[in-house]
């Protein structure tokens, strides 16, 4: 086992052979739950949760490190007192909570090809497992393709016992991405891809059942966060439409939202990581600081 980068207190994913009863579905942390039978407890108090669920990735395990990059949103967001987990669905399905515990799902192993709806009813299973019931408060925040695991969890699962106040697609390509932008950007492979690009069954279904998500969580607050950094490169994919290098920024809203956000300057020189686009967000001060504070009601 090692923590994360920068100082933050999440326990990274547990391969199977670590784990004592791996033929049970829904695994917890050995170290800090095997005297309980192998359940994951909630904590003893409510708290608040934020749920962070990272977005394709061709390269997939360990896509969910995304959050700690550039300016570390996953552990600005623990330094200022929240619950968080973070989602893994390439390999075996995790849930890693920033108090050390884990839960991991073993008849679950992802990859590219794996169906977004698949991965989505997977992700409420693991949240109602963990946090159901616990009465908490929780945000989800989808990166990308993880806006449109959240989404579809929302259309087709509710979640009982707990509070959701606000969602958050960032970079979600909720109207869909053109293929040739997908290829371009990645080196692409697997059958998620295809279920993203614009005009998808996939997308149209997700459209079309958008209703039910806002019937499910009627309390919740939908916040569209959408990247403008136009890189010179994009002009061919987008026309010169607003974008982030492969998401057009009305795409991300093209289900509704209570509030829209537009990021400018997605490429900070001092944190550059990545090419300015579609995962700079993760380097965008401006970003985290938003989120901090639509958390903390403010909009």
């Amino acid at each position: 086992m090692r923590l994360l980068p920068g100082a933050v207190f999440v326990v990274i994913v547990l391969m199977a052979s670590s784990i004592s009863s791996a033929s049970a579905v829904g695994v917890a942390h050995p170290t800090s739950l095997a005297s309980r039978g192998g359940t994951l407890i909630p904590p003893p108090h409510v708290v608040q949760y934020v749920v962070l669920v990272h977005g394709y990735d061709p390269t997939t395990v360990p896509a969910w490190t995304v959050w700690t990059y550039g300016v570390n949103l996953e552990g600005q967001l623990v330094a200022a007192g929240y619950q968080v987990i973070v989602v893994s669905y390439y390999g075996e399905f995790t849930l890693a909570f920033s108090d050390g515990r884990v839960y991991v799902d073993p008849t679950f192993f992802g990859t590219t090809y794996t169906p977004i709806e698949k991965i989505g009813l997977e992700l409420a299973k693991g949240l109602q497992a963990t946090i159901g019931y616990s009465f908490a408060t929780v945000d989800l925040v989808g990166h990308s393709m993880g806006g449109l695991v959240v989404m579809y969890m929302m259309e087709h699962s509710l979640l009982r016992g707990v509070t959701v106040r606000n969602v958050v697609f960032l970079g979600s390509p909720l109207g869909g991405a053109p293929s040739s932008a997908w290829s371009g950007f990645y080196n692409t492979t697997g059958y998620q891809m295809s279920e993203m690009w614009t005009g998808s069954a996939f997308l149209a279904s997700l459209n079309a059942s958008a209703s039910k998500a806002r019937a499910n969580y009627p309390h919740a607050e939908w916040l569209a966060y959408a990247g403008e950094a136009d890189p010179t490169w994009s002009a061919t994919y987008f026309q010169y439409h607003a974008n982030d290098g492969l998401v057009a920024a009305n795409e991300v809203s093209a289900l509704g939202d209570n509030h829209f956000y537009a990021f400018p300057d997605l490429h900070i020189p001092s944190l550059d990581v990545y090419d300015p686009g579609h995962v700079s967000y993760f380097e965008d001060p401006a970003v985290a600081a938003e989120m901090r504070a639509n958390f903390a009601g403010t909009y």
